[in-house]
């Protein structure tokens, strides 16, 4: 199935998807544009999450079709969706614990050279200083906000187009809530992204999205 629009970077059409034998979301579409945050928002179990695993191919796809930038997303594997510039921010196990803060780094950053990853790791410093104290530290030692932003710095580090947002501010203090949303507006203004963000929380979805999609 081709859809064919090249003013539609992401296109969902007709989809329904779920765990096992149970549809979660039936018969969804959705079209975004260059240069769109779309904050999801609704009740729990609503289907939120499972739209951003939809398109990174970790639920069942029932039926419909889900392309980025004209590329068909159905049967490809979550590398293949990364390789393609897709970035997943995951609400919960989004770091390995039992690596330290440093390897957690290096390890999203697979496929880039020595150089590459050393400018990365310095841009990931300069945008969280406090992190350069945890480098050597055990992931799993950190605190719920100190994860996050671990977390945060790691897919920031990443050159995608696409980046799918499960709550990124969750665990998160006011202030360091606060610095998400200058980081995020800064960065999606210097590059060419498009954003979609499960979130609950009013102000960043005010402060932030450029289109509220209820589910």
């Amino acid at each position: 199935m081709t859809i064919g629009n090249p003013d539609i970077v992401l296109d969902i059409r007709d989809l329904t998807c779920g765990y096992g034998d149970k549809s979660i979301i039936e018969d969804f579409n959705l079209q975004v544009k260059p240069g769109e945050i779309i904050a999801i928002t609704g009740p729990n179990g609503c289907g939120k999450s499972t739209l951003l695993k939809a398109i990174y191919q970790l639920c069942k796809i029932e039926k419909g079709e889900i392309q980025f930038k004209e590329i068909s997303l159905l049967n490809k594997t979550p590398e293949q969706v990364k390789e393609l510039g897709i970035a997943y921010f995951m609400q919960k196990n989004s770091i390995f614990t039992q690596l330290s803060v440093k390897e957690n780094i290096l390890l999203s950053l697979n496929g880039m050279n020595s150089l590459e990853k050393q400018n990365k790791l310095e841009e990931i410093i300069r945008l969280y200083p406090q992190m350069d104290e945890w480098m050597k530290k055990t992931a799993g030692l950190l605190s719920g906000g100190q994860r996050q932003q671990l977390a945060m710095g790691m897919l920031l580090s990443q050159n995608a187009k696409l980046w799918l947002l499960d709550e990124p501010t969750a665990g998160l203090d006011e202030k360091n809530s606060a610095n998400f949303i200058t980081t995020l507006r800064q960065t999606f203004n210097n590059r060419n992204l498009l954003i979609l963000l499960v979130e609950h929380k009013k102000q960043i979805i005010d402060d932030l999205a450029t289109r509220i999609l209820k589910l």
